[in-house]
């Protein structure tokens, strides 16, 4: 029993009028039909548009330039026509074919309505654009770095020392021990390279009386002159452990182990970038800080007769 025709084979069988001379690329749309006529019988069709375009007087390809041919066809099926011929057409499925150009050159006609001959360059869809990357923040990175400095103040020395305690009405000593240095810390990224540098940019001293004073680090005890640079202070008011609530004569700021003697640094933040991004600047200034406990006591002068008894 014969049934209906398959249309493919129909179509590869039409064969088509030449396309011009002139022609550079050929589109090719297929119609097909098929009819029982009776009950072991069927009659098919079908038509093939071919649309050619020649090239423009700019030299470039134009639309439209060319004529439009049609071919249509009747009847049962057919064997596939011989490849090689000028306007022959070979269906390869799914609506793609290979088709001879006028110059005989081997032609692909593809269902996503790519045309294209040997020799043409095939045509690509154009790249995604490549999003630029941001530039990097010279400061923001200078930040990051500057979180990880190692800032230390140092730890606070006293002449008279915290354990024999210091002495109303003569000068006491203090300075810092390691005295606090420059820092400095880099980091590369993405050929970016960031420098932090920290710097002392001066010491606040509060030596628990009410006094303060602004300088440096202060320098280490030695006899004679005071050198420049040294941390000097003198008490007026003992203050000793337990004298706080048992002595009406000690100062509210008289802590329970002595006054407290602190030392604040101040530290001055740069930093360079260079790479990319060139550029310099300064950070928010920071603060490290130091503290002990110094007691204070008094000498006391007492009238005694030449005989050593009191008076």
């Amino acid at each position: 029993m014969r049934g209906p025709v398959i249309l493919a084979l129909c179509a590869a069988s039409l064969l088509l009028l030449p396309v011009q001379a002139m022609a550079t690329r050929a589109r090719f749309s297929i119609g097909a039909y098929s009819q029982e006529t009776g009950n072991e019988t069927a009659r098919a069709g079908g038509s093939i548009t071919v649309t050619s375009s020649t090239p423009g007087s700019s030299g470039r390809s134009g639309s439209g330039g060319g004529p439009v041919q049609t071919a249509n066809s009747e009847g049962g099926s057919a064997g596939a026509p011989a490849s090689g011929s000028p306007g022959r057409v070979e269906p390869l499925g799914q609506g793609s074919y290979r088709y001879t150009g006028a110059g005989g050159e081997e032609c692909l006609y593809l269902t996503e309505g790519i045309n294209s001959c040997a020799g043409e360059e095939e045509a690509r869809p154009a790249a995604p654009a490549v999003p630029a990357r941001p530039a990097v923040s010279p400061e923001a990175v200078a930040v990051t770095v500057s979180d990880r400095l190692d800032l230390e103040a140092g730890r606070i020395v006293a002449s008279p020392s915290a354990q024999t305690a210091g002495l109303t009405g003569a000068a006491s000593w203090f300075w810092l021990e390691p005295a606090p240095a420059a820092r400095v810390l880099s980091i590369s990224l993405r050929g970016e390279q960031v420098t932090v540098s920290a710097s002392v940019k001066e010491v606040l001293w509060s030596f628990g009386d009410g006094a303060q004073l602004a300088g440096g680090a202060g320098v280490s005890y030695r006899p004679g002159t005071a050198p420049a640079g040294a941390v000097l202070h003198t008490y007026n008011t003992r203050c000793l452990p337990g004298d706080q609530g048992h002595d009406p004569n000690v100062l509210s700021s008289c802590g329970t182990e002595g006054y407290t003697v602190a030392a604040n640094v101040v530290w001055a933040i740069s930093y360079q970038a260079s790479g990319p991004v060139s550029a310099s600047g300064t950070l928010p200034s920071r603060t490290t800080a130091g503290s002990i406990a110094y007691p204070v006591s008094e000498a006391r002068a007492f009238l005694t007769s030449a005989s050593g008894g009191g008076g």
